[in-house]
């Protein structure tokens, strides 16, 4: 698969770029993932959270699947700008994904259909846990807004 879906970790793809021998790797401005520094990928993708602002890249596998991420960019620009200094020559690579952010947010919905939050709507991927009864399904933050109420109104 050359083209990322249009959503990746519950995050709209905005831009891709495919790695490929034209771009020299450089050992910086990296990832640690589980203590090991992650070297070059076949794919990276510029994404925003879709219920964020910043942007964030993730560092893919061949088939899009997400090794690494790192966070805290702006723009675009700033993004792909921090991304050349470890991947010299991918500034001209950058492809625009030309998905909007509602066809991700479909996307995102399809794929974790009859799993989300009964409560708030959240996917899996958007919270630390989901507790699944007989009928329903309720998230870490749905609890923690809950124990909130019960406290105030023990107050």
């Amino acid at each position: 698969m050359t083209v990322p879906p249009p959503a990746l970790d519950c995050a709209h793809t905005i831009e891709y770029a495919i790695v490929d021998d034209t771009v020299a790797f450089e050992q910086r401005h990296t990832l640690n993932v589980g203590g090991e520094w992650l070297g070059p990928v076949p794919k990276l993708a510029i994404c925003r959270n879709l219920d964020e602002t910043e942007l964030v890249v993730f560092h893919c596998d061949t088939e899009w699947n997400v090794l690494g991420v790192a966070a805290g960019y702006n723009s675009v620009e700033d993004a792909k700008a921090k991304i050349e200094r470890s991947y010299h020559g991918l500034a001209s690579r950058w492809i625009s994904s030309g998905y909007s952010r509602d066809e991700a947010a479909s996307y995102v919905a399809e794929q974790f259909k009859g799993e989300e939050c009964s409560f708030c709507g959240r996917s899996p991927l958007q919270c630390q846990s989901i507790v699944t009864g007989k009928t329903a399904r309720i998230c870490n933050h749905c609890v923690d807004k809950y124990y909130q109420a019960t406290r105030r109104e023990e107050t």
